[in-house]
């Protein structure tokens, strides 16, 4: 039996539907090629489209701006980043928080030395302050990020059975904050390695027995 025009233009739907999502697949991930090997101030749209084989009319179908495009990234590199410490927590024995501590503090400390992700991070929240119409799709993203170190702080609190000095959420907002200005500082004449800066915090505000 002939499919009818309505099943044919659903079929047509779906397909434009999954166009669009390759689309945007391939600007997302050129433009995280285009950042790890040339930096940020190489990003351009025009750089990221060529990169993607695709023009800017299609970048702009997908994105309002570059920060937008520039956000999804950091978010998707959150949510991974997390994934990885989960893992790390995971693979730690119960009774062995010093271990669990210290790999969670050494991988925040390569976070921080790793400049396309640093520097990216740090650049839109300056974007931010500068730009109310971008802060506010910003602070949606912080927020979710502090929501996801909540849930990584509150089962390794639940895990090892520690006495905060503080509610979780509002750890992960200050862990947030000192990671941030550890990068912003940059290297510091006779500084602690950044790892035993972040251990220490760590230590001190989750209760961990000394």
């Amino acid at each position: 039996m002939p499919q009818s025009e309505k099943g044919k233009g659903a079929i047509m739907r779906l397909t434009r539907k999954e166009a669009q999502e390759q689309t945007r697949r391939r600007l997302i991930a050129a433009a995280n090629a285009s950042i790890a090997s040339e930096g940020l101030a190489a990003a351009s749209i025009r750089h990221i489209c060529e990169a993607a084989g695709h023009t800017q009319g299609a970048f702009y179908s997908n994105f309002s701006t570059k920060e937008d495009l520039l956000l999804e990234i950091m978010q998707m590199h959150v949510q991974s980043e997390v994934a990885f410490l989960r893992d790390i927590l995971a693979g730690t024995d119960r009774g062995d928080l010093d271990a669990a501590m210290t790999r969670l503090a050494a991988r925040l400390a390569e976070l921080a030395a790793e400049p396309q992700w640093s520097l990216l991070s740090i650049e839109l929240q300056l974007h931010a302050q500068r730009d109310a119409a971008f802060a506010s799709r910003y602070n949606e993203y912080k927020a979710a990020c502090h929501g996801e170190f909540t849930l990584l702080l509150e089962d390794l609190i639940r895990l090892h059975r520690l006495k905060p000095a503080m509610e979780p959420r509002q750890i992960a907002i200050g862990l947030y904050a000192l990671w941030a200005g550890l990068i912003v500082q940059g290297s510091v004449p006779d500084s602690l390695p950044r790892d035993r800066i972040l251990l220490a915090f760590f230590r001190a505000i989750t209760g961990c027995p000394a």
